[in-house]
């Protein structure tokens, strides 16, 4: 069997079951009568796509769209797989032909410009994708697959409040994602302005951001920052554990910020309620709390002695580096701080992009929210 590339093998596909579907209902005759004949310039672009000579098989595909109106869906279907292919240039040259032609029927332009516009959007030229965006979200057939777009496009481009305002003109067609994205959108509006000075708006925006979901750690944490501004010490400390409670991954990098704020006099206390909190629910939560200790060189604190030598009873890795280190506990906490320091910390569970900082958006997939805490601590 020949060694062909997917586009070909989905081309192939599409015209056996084309094929079937024609001698079952009787396209066959109807075709005959309307075309004559199958075009030879088509069997010929296949044969360029089987041979792997996309450039030659795309020229006469676009031949053939000028000589023939009625191949347009199928040139509709080429630019889409050319683009889910990376081959935007040839997906931009699909398109583009189409709407240069005079005789386009409305709907077909409609839908070339929405086609061009994603094949913008692949190539990253936001600026170009935006404005075809706007336009194609005018058509109502057609609104909700241009809006969502648009969203993602202002998203990139960091533009909160048009992204918000196009999120509440996608929740009139009923198609707009999460409730949650909304209050991310009102949260990152509301840390501009709280960079700017303007605490009033952004407790407003804050108010928003928790009408839209609760709980919601990301507004508890913002929150805690205007209070902290304002010297209200221990509003931000009731803050800050309210958000480590409803997010537990956000522990390893909130929590020396906490116990800054608590300062060393009560630190061993908090360490405690800590403990006695996170112990009950399950033990990814207790090392989640222990990681994050030791990364903050607190591993010899009283009162994670007990819960580090469960989490490190727990896992191989661990174990072996408490073992090397003859059960000195000091030492072995110093160890794994090390180790922990040179580890990505998170991870998005949409598409597995990890780092060291904590994302409310992952920069990978766009997705919001789905950054998980992950420490593999390796031997070397």
């Amino acid at each position: 069997m020949p060694d062909l590339s997917p586009l070909a093998w989905l081309l192939i596909l599409a015209a056996l079951v084309v094929g079937i579907l024609a001698g079952h209902f009787g396209w066959g005759k109807r075709w005959s009568k309307r075309f004559g004949r199958l075009h030879p310039d088509y069997l010929a672009g296949l044969d360029y796509l089987v041979s792997e000579q996309p450039d030659r098989a795309l020229d006469v595909f676009l031949r053939l769209m000028d000589a023939n109106a009625d191949t347009i869906e199928t040139h509709f279907a080429l630019g889409a797989l050319y683009r889910r292919r990376g081959e935007v240039e040839r997906a931009i040259r699909i398109h583009q032909n189409l709407l240069a032609r005079e005789a386009l029927a409305p709907e077909h332009r409609e839908q070339a410009l929405l086609a061009l516009a994603q094949d913008y959007l692949r190539a990253g030229l936001l600026d170009r994708a935006e404005g075809l965006f706007q336009e194609v979200s005018e058509v109502s057939r057609l609104r909700a697959s241009a809006l969502g777009a648009l969203r993602g496009v202002y998203e990139r481009q960091h533009e909160w409040q048009q992204a918000l305002d196009t999120y509440r003109k996608l929740a009139r067609t009923k198609a707009a994602p999460p409730r949650l994205v909304a209050a991310h959108y009102l949260c990152e509006i509301a840390g501009l302005a709280i960079d700017r000075g303007d605490i009033t708006a952004a407790r407003e925006l804050l108010r928003q951001a928790r009408r839209e979901t609760a709980p919601f750690p990301r507004a508890a944490l913002l929150r805690a920052q205007i209070a902290e501004r304002e010297g209200h010490t221990e509003l931000a400390v009731r803050l800050l554990r309210l958000a480590l409670k409803d997010s537990p991954n956000l522990m390893q990098e909130e929590l020396p910020h906490l116990l800054e704020l608590v300062g060393v006099e009560r630190r061993d206390a908090l360490l405690g309620e800590l403990v006695e909190q996170v112990q009950p629910r399950d033990i990814g939560e207790l090392r989640r709390l222990v990681f994050a200790a030791i990364g903050a060189k607190l591993g010899a604190a009283a009162p994670l002695r007990a819960a580090i030598e469960d989490v490190f009873a727990r896992d191989e890795t661990l174990n072996a580096v408490w073992r090397a280190g003859g059960g000195d506990f000091e030492r072995t906490a110093s160890e794994i701080g090390a180790l922990l320091a040179h580890a990505d910390r998170y991870r998005c569970g949409e598409c597995g992009f990890s780092g060291r900082t904590y994302y409310w958006h992952c920069p990978a997939c766009q997705s919001w929210e789905t950054f998980e805490s992950y420490a593999i601590v390796k031997l070397r």
